[in-house]
């Protein structure tokens, strides 16, 4: 038995093959980022696209025996993606021993290509909670392949079950009512939890109380779990295979439709799929509704495929055909090459398209000396069992061998990270009211008194702070808190009634100046508003007639610690250069105006101590700067010491003392 209808001649369709092309090219496109901001919508082509392939084969050997094999299925399934599969894990594997860094990256790869080959990456990646674990992650593609796995382990059973206490006659209607059930309730689960609806798991809540160890696999109460459960979730995924399942059984134009129908049908839904992949962003709520358009686009195709439609002719043209051949092989190469080639040569829009057109080659030797050597077996032996078995225990093997190589570190000085500093180590935790024991640092018999109020950033300037005030004979108190700017209000409830207190504290206790460190280029704000809440806080401070020091946007450094890219240039500096970087200069020249309108005030601007006038340091003396793109490390906050003593100097006319 062959492994799908697209294998077999006398059901080989041209049309959705060439739609599998279009589909794998959307994607590879959108990856390279470039072009199409909406080309992801290429996976959920493909989901349709596989519950139409194989329901139909199920339906053939059904109509043929009066049942279906789940051993059969079951390693033609096995036999058609793992040794693709396996391939590309060990690749990237081995690849990014020399590619990424052993800090964080290279972990990150080894826990999924472990969860990627039981064919649990999209569980894995939602249980990280964080989208950072997926930026440069080689392997975060393969969270469509858990997705469509875990819809087959259980998708054979039911159509079993059915075929099997149902009758001849009625067998296609009752598998086509629990197909219509099942899609319609994945369907809603998928709209509510892509529209952020909790199902009643909030923060203190009973549900929570009840099931708190959710928790440790991603479900974080008061969090964006239901938006990444709609994205990373297979129930919330089914709807989209089981449509193409359900047009296998009860769906075809053939002598239903008048031919113009068609027409008209194919062309408008090539339109939607073109309209979706170019308009279509990651800001939209996804899959939920908007998935909507390209998956019945998709169906719809499907539909009206064997009508000999202008469009038609365009998917079954070969050039298309023969990229839906590759597009298994394609799917799996195309990401880790690109990514890869970002971490070899960053900054440049050219290497992720060489590295695109590069993997269409690799995946045609995939796919004609890997894919079909296996898929041409169509009896399962044991030996051809035992090497599939094999492949995946390898994996397993390379991966707790990597772990072991990247937790060595590979020879490079450790990458401070951003709980290293001052505040947090010291038991300054998140959110302490100001005036908190723990959150006080200086000399015994202080000459002065001031404050650090911010966000985590304030937190990463802890060290450099705390050292210019020790040197200076005073002492300070460090209120800090994730995401909470010091500003009249908050973004939060809680950041605001940390903001009530920071203003009571100055009330209370007329600190002699005030340090304000605060994050301030959220690309997701617009610039006005972020001035306005800086101009507010300097405002209130004037009236209180306390003198503040405004620390400036640190550059945003990223930065790549890789075997490759082991040289004094190329490790030394970040890879986005000072003068490129046009939204944080903006920003800085205003708050500087706006903060020293102000005689009392002063501004600090950490360039002057990281950067030259065009390049930034990440690695100097022996020590990295940052702990990640935003957060400097305890190295670096040291080496902002010296700026932050001028500045209080002068808050406090030490200048002229000394003088």
């Amino acid at each position: 038995m062959k492994i799908d209808m697209t294998t077999d001649k006398d059901y080989f369709r041209p049309d959705i093959q060439g739609l599998r092309g279009v589909a794998v090219l959307l994607v590879v496109i959108y990856h390279t980022g470039l072009a199409l901001p909406g080309g992801f919508i290429g996976v959920d082509m493909f989901f349709v696209i596989s519950g139409f392939v194989i329901t139909q084969l199920l339906l053939r050997e059904s109509d043929q025996n009066g049942k279906i094999s789940l051993k059969n299925f079951y390693y033609r399934r096995a036999r058609r993606l793992i040794p693709a599969l396996s391939i590309v894990i060990i690749f990237t594997l081995v690849s990014s021993v020399f590619v990424m860094s052993p800090f964080g990256e290279q972990q990150q790869i080894v826990k999924t290509a472990i969860a990627s080959t039981f064919f649990a990456g999209n569980i894995h990646l939602f249980a990280m909670n964080t989208y950072d674990a997926l930026k440069d992650n080689p392997l975060r593609h393969l969270w469509s392949l858990g997705v469509e796995e875990q819809f087959y382990l259980i998708y054979p059973l039911v159509f079993l079950s059915i075929c099997k206490f149902s009758t001849v006659s009625n067998f296609r209607k009752r598998l086509l009512g629990t197909l219509t059930f099942f899609m319609t309730s994945s369907f809603l689960l998928s709209a509510l939890l892509s529209s952020g609806f909790e199902f009643g798991y909030k923060n203190g809540s009973i549900i929570h109380r009840n099931l708190s160890f959710l928790t440790n696999i991603g479900f974080v109460a008061g969090g964006d779990w239901p938006t990444k459960f709609a994205f990373f979730g297979a129930p919330s995924r089914f709807w989209e295979i089981l449509l193409g399942a359900l047009i296998a059984v009860g769906f075809s134009s053939k002598n239903l439709f008048p031919y113009w129908f068609a027409k008209v049908m194919t062309l408008i839904s090539a339109l939607a799929v073109i309209a979706t992949a170019l308009f279509l962003t990651t800001e939209a709520n996804f899959p939920g509704l908007f998935a909507v358009i390209p998956v019945f686009a998709t169906g719809i195709l499907i539909v009206f495929g064997e009508e000999k439609t202008l469009v038609n002719r365009i998917f079954s043209a070969y050039p298309l055909v023969r990229l839906g051949d590759v597009s298994y092989s394609l799917y799996l190469w195309h990401w880790p090459i690109i990514v890869f080639s970002r971490a070899i040569w960053p900054g440049t829009s050219i290497a992720p398209l060489v590295a695109a057109a590069l993997s269409f080659g690799i995946a045609n030797f995939s796919y004609l000396k890997i894919e079909n050597p296996y898929n041409k077996r169509v009896n399962g032996t044991v030996r051809s069992s035992l090497n599939l078995v094999g492949l995946s225990v390898l994996i397993v093997a390379l991966s707790f061998g990597g772990f072991s190589v990247a937790n060595s570190g590979l020879g490079f000085p450790r990458v401070e990270t951003k709980w290293e500093n001052l505040a947090s180590t010291s038991g300054c935790e998140d959110g302490k009211k100001p005036g908190d024991p723990s959150c006080l640092f200086g000399v015994d018999a202080p000459k002065f008194s001031g404050v650090l109020f911010g966000d985590s950033n304030a937190r990463s300037a802890s060290d450099g702070v705390v050292r210019a005030v020790r040197n200076l004979g005073g002492e300070i108190s460090i209120s800090w808190k994730s995401g909470c700017s010091f500003q009249i209000g908050g973004i939060d409830q809680n950041c605001k009634q940390l903001n009530d207190k920071r203003l009571r504290f100055l009330t209370d206790r007329k600190p002699d100046f005030v340090v304000i460190v605060n994050y301030l280029n959220y690309v997701s704000e617009d610039t006005e508003i972020l001035i306005n809440r800086l101009n507010v806080i300097l405002d209130e401070l004037r009236i209180r007639n306390i003198p503040v020091i405004v620390q400036g946007q640190i550059p945003e450094c990223f930065f790549r610690i890789s075997l490759i890219r082991y040289s004094a240039q190329s490790i030394r500096y970040c890879e986005v250069k000072l003068t490129d970087q046009a939204s944080r200069n903006q920003i800085l020249v205003q708050s500087r105006l706006l903060t020293e309108k102000y005689p009392l005030n002063t501004f600090v601007d950490p360039a002057d101590s990281l950067c030259d006038s065009t390049l930034c340091e990440a690695f100097s003396r022996n020590k990295w700067i940052y702990s990640d793109s935003k957060h400097l490390s305890k190295s670096g906050s040291m080496l902002l010491a010296p700026l932050f003593e001028d500045a209080i100097r002068q808050s406090l006319k030490f200048i002229s003392a000394k003088s």
